[in-house]
C-alpha cells in the first residue's frame, strides 16, 4: 500500500450576495478548514446546545443549527461582519449562511473526489448532497 499526499485541507472563497430578507449586500473572503476530530466534536456540541430542550424541533431548524455549528468551527478566516454576526447566528438572511455553507460543501466534495476518486463513493456523496439540498430548500421556505 502506498501513501499519497493529501490535497490541501483549507480553501479560500469569496461571496458576494444580496440578502433575501434584508436586501443588504454581503461580501468577503472566507477560509474554510476541513474539520479534524476536535472541530467535529465542537460542531456536535454546539449543534446539541442549539437544539437543547427543543423536543419538537423541526428538521429544517435542526439542519440550520448544524450548518451554523459547522461554520462556527470550520471557518478560520472571515470578514469582520461575519464575526460580528456571531458567525451567522445574528443574521436575518438565511440565504447568506446557506451560500457560505454550500461553498464549504463543494470544497468537501472536490476533496473527497481527489482522495477517493471512487465512483461508488461519489454516488453516495451525491445522494447525501441531494438530501442536504432538500433540507436547505425546506429552510428557505
Amino acid at each position: 500500500m502506498s501513501i499519497k499526499a493529501l490535497p490541501p485541507m483549507e480553501h479560500t472563497f469569496h461571496i458576494d450576495i444580496k440578502g433575501s430578507n434584508t436586501g443588504q449586500k454581503w461580501d468577503g473572503n472566507f477560509t474554510y478548514k476541513r474539520p479534524n476530530l476536535r472541530a467535529q466534536s465542537e460542531i456536535a456540541k454546539t449543534a446539541a446546545r442549539l437544539n437543547e430542550d427543543l423536543k419538537n424541533i423541526d428538521e429544517s431548524m435542526a439542519f440550520l443549527h448544524n450548518v451554523l455549528a459547522s461554520l462556527r468551527h470550520s471557518i478560520v478566516e472571515s470578514p469582520e461582519w461575519w464575526k460580528q454576526s456571531d458567525y451567522g447566528f445574528e443574521l436575518y438572511d438565511t440565504n447568506v449562511v446557506l451560500d457560505i455553507y454550500k461553498a464549504c460543501q463543494e470544497f468537501e466534495d472536490e476533496w473527497f473526489a481527489k482522495v477517493w476518486g471512487d465512483e461508488d463513493k461519489k454516488e453516495d456523496k451525491k445522494k447525501e448532497d441531494k438530501k442536504k439540498e432538500d433540507q436547505k430548500e425546506e429552510v428557505k421556505e
